[in-house]
């Protein structure tokens, strides 16, 4: 098979064309990206051509928007008449498989039998069908064409005499350079813990000890009020809240916010009527009669070393002070290094200037969609029935949809971008690291991984996605980190603590916060299975 690849003018592809959104009230089993150039190319009709060069109809154009169509290929693909003879001789086993003939068993029709039945163009017509689309997916991947869309097929030579050639004109993912990735500046919370937290987290277990006291004050935030409470609506009690002296924590939001509000600055023997909208059913009000009997405020055991070391796991006032700042660390760095990489992500992704393509971003808000729709399926909820639930507007939810989309699809490029600038590449032993991980939670060994992903022309996608985790990587070990008041942070200050210093805190996962997790990058090469 020879084949000839020759780049389009991307001017003759760019400007008004229909953008179709998928309907989320609908399924969606199609999907574009990387995979378009093997497993979807059998959904490509093997025609003359009389597609537009979108793919589209004429019809759609009344409602078209403008969009970005990036760059082309043509790919002039040549197969031998003796290739394409063993395809038809597999087509007239297949056939003879499916067909009964007199005097023969089901399969053993010989083709020439076959032929005198249903005539020579049966096969070559099938063979064309089912050889043409692995002819196409073939030329792909031996020149190491990035598709990212279906592909437009033309036949050229049908076979009817010797060999077959068609012409497949295919959009391609386009390459992008970004300036400014070797200096961003990240702003994020501060990895340290203050001291206000470290107090508040340390009277949190006071608080288990703490006695109630009557006070001679109007009731705080925090207070324990003593209350009768009735609550009706129309005149008819509502069932669950009517009580006698019923304890009750001011500012806790336990019944309704406007019970605290009015609790707050009450003193015993205050007598409130007022009225709220329900909590489930806000068009309805309810309305409340609540009397005061006492007000009591906490009263928190002393914070000493016995007291410490007779009620909790710890020895000291400073042991437990020092543990308590580990713990309260731990949680503080996790969330530094998880805004670190959102932001840095976003940084990166806004480097790439200008209008991206527009089947890249089709093609990831389908795979979103697939995405979505199988988890609402092991839940058996439709994509209406999740939208109706959380109260979501159809148009509105793909437009933030394709938001998302379109940032995933201009990170992508980004990263690969970066990974080209800075030389980062995929070796062996990262291949191998990511399956070794992929095979810890798929069932599978990892030689058993490699083997079906390079069936499936998986490993250039897992190669991709290492390389763009090490983009990734790679800026944001370069980037400035700047702290809430403007101050620099040091790298250093987002290293977890151990699991020990951790107060039992699992650092596991540790590095992953800022190191290679590939389905982080947003991006469309996730290294997956079939």
């Amino acid at each position: 098979m020879k084949t000839t690849l020759t780049p389009l003018d991307p001017a003759d592809f760019i400007g008004p064309a229909p953008v179709t959104e998928p309907d989320p009230s609908q399924p969606d089993d199609t999907s574009q990206g990387d995979d378009a150039g093997s497993a979807n190319a059998e959904d490509s009709d093997v025609s003359a051509g009389d597609g537009s060069p979108d793919g589209s109809s004429s019809g759609d154009s009344e409602a078209a928007n403008e969009r970005f169509i990036g760059p082309r290929v043509k790919l002039t693909v040549e197969v031998d008449a003796e290739t394409f003879d063993a395809d038809i001789e597999a087509a007239f086993r297949k056939l003879a498989r499916e067909v009964r003939i007199p005097g023969f068993r089901p399969g053993r029709a010989p083709r020439r039998v076959l032929e005198s039945h249903f005539g020579s163009e049966i096969g070559r017509a099938q063979a064309l069908e089912e050889a043409v689309p692995r002819y196409y997916a073939e030329a792909v991947r031996d020149n190491r064409v990035d598709v990212v869309n279906q592909p437009e097929l033309e036949l050229t030579l049908d076979g009817s005499d010797g060999p077959v050639a068609f012409e497949a004109t295919v959009e391609v993912r386009p390459v992008v350079s970004v300036a400014g990735y070797e200096d961003l500046q990240i702003e994020i919370p501060s990895p340290e813990p203050s001291d206000e937290e470290i107090d508040a987290r340390i009277d949190e277990t006071r608080r288990q000890f703490a006695d109630i006291a009557q006070v001679d004050r109007a009731a705080a935030q925090g207070d324990r009020v003593t209350i009768d409470i009735e609550g009706s609506v129309e005149g008819e009690p509502l069932p669950g809240l009517s009580a006698q002296d019923y304890l009750y924590e001011v500012g806790s939001g336990g019944i309704v916010p406007e019970v605290d509000e009015h609790l707050t600055g009450c003193e015993a023997g205050a007598d409130l009527s007022f009225s709220a909208p329900h909590p489930v059913q806000p068009e309805m009000e309810i309305d409340f009669e609540i009397t005061v009997n006492l007000v009591s405020e906490l009263v928190l055991p002393e914070l000493t070393d016995d007291w410490v070391d007779e009620n909790t796991e710890h020895d000291s006032v400073a042991e437990l002070r020092d543990v308590t700042t580990r713990q309260l660390s731990f949680g503080r760095i996790m969330q530094a290094n998880m805004v670190l990489r959102d932001e840095a992500q976003k940084q990166i992704a806004d480097l790439v200037e200008g209008p991206v393509p527009d089947a890249m971003v089709s093609g990831a808000i389908a795979d979103r969609m697939q995405e979505l729709g199988s988890g609402l399926q092991q839940r058996n909820m439709t994509i209406e029935e999740w939208l109706e639930a959380t109260g979501q507007e159809p148009a509105s939810f793909i437009g933030e949809l394709r938001d998302d989309a379109e940032r995933g699809v201009r990170l992508d490029l980004a990263l690969r971008a970066v990974a080209v600038a800075e030389s980062l590449e995929a070796d062996d032993d990262d291949i191998d690291g990511e399956l070794e991980r992929m095979a810890a939670t798929d069932g599978r060994s990892a030689a058993q991984l490699r083997e079906v992903i390079a069936e499936t022309d998986g490993l250039a996608h897992l190669t991709s996605a290492i390389c763009k985790s090490k983009a990734l990587q790679w800026a944001i070990e370069a980037a400035t980190l700047i702290g809430p008041d403007g101050d620099t942070i040091e790298r250093s200050a987002l290293e977890l603590p151990t699991t020990g210093d951790a107060g039992g805190a699992d650092d596991s996962d540790a590095e992953g916060d800022t190191d290679s997790n590939l389905d982080h990058t947003d991006s469309d090469d996730r290294g997956d299975t079939p």
